[in-house]
């Protein structure tokens, strides 16, 4: 069993350019604890345990979703309380992004799995262990990424540090 996720695929250009932005971040919190920088990335769906013929399957049914590449314009820095996290988010989300996601969730959804949020709220997950207000929120200078890929990630420890390993990626066509 692998702990698994989909995920948009960021280069690593795109996670040094949200780099800045973690420093903003963290200098807002200074007892949160920074993502690594290869971490960095955007969930579109949370799997859990996963074997290998449901990871199988759920890689066949992902080959038939079908959107267009798009930008996201990331330029909002807040705080979920719980679970203590800052991350970097769109204060407006594109449609595309939309369509992707229900699309992620809806084989996800017919292969068994549930994702444990009522509503998607995409985010990047800057740094961890943020003693923050919920209602924090803060614009920022906007940065926009191109998208033109996802994957199916596992998170797993390796040497005491959490890894985000691809597994499979998907490009948008």
């Amino acid at each position: 069993m692998q702990r698994l996720f989909f995920s948009l695929k960021f280069s690593p250009a795109q996670q040094q350019q949200l780099l800045p932005y973690q420093q903003q971040a963290l200098s807002l919190c200074p007892g949160a604890k920074a993502v690594d920088n290869d971490n960095l990335h955007l969930t579109l769906f949370f799997l859990g345990q996963v074997d290998a013929a449901q990871q199988q399957r759920l890689v066949s049914a992902t080959q038939q979703i079908i959107v267009a590449p798009f930008s996201i314009t990331l330029d909002t820095l807040a705080c979920f309380a719980k679970p203590k996290i800052l991350y970097l988010a769109p204060s407006v989300i594109p449609d595309a992004l939309l369509q992707l996601q229900r699309q992620v969730a809806a084989l996800c959804q017919t292969a068994g799995f549930n994702d444990i949020h009522d509503n998607y709220r995409p985010h990047i997950t800057l740094a961890r262990h943020a003693v923050c207000d919920a209602a924090f929120k803060q614009p920022v200078l906007p940065l926009t990424l191109q998208v033109s890929e996802f994957g199916l990630y596992q998170s797993a420890q390796f040497e005491g540090r959490l890894q985000y390993l691809p597994l499979h990626h998907f490009m948008l066509i």
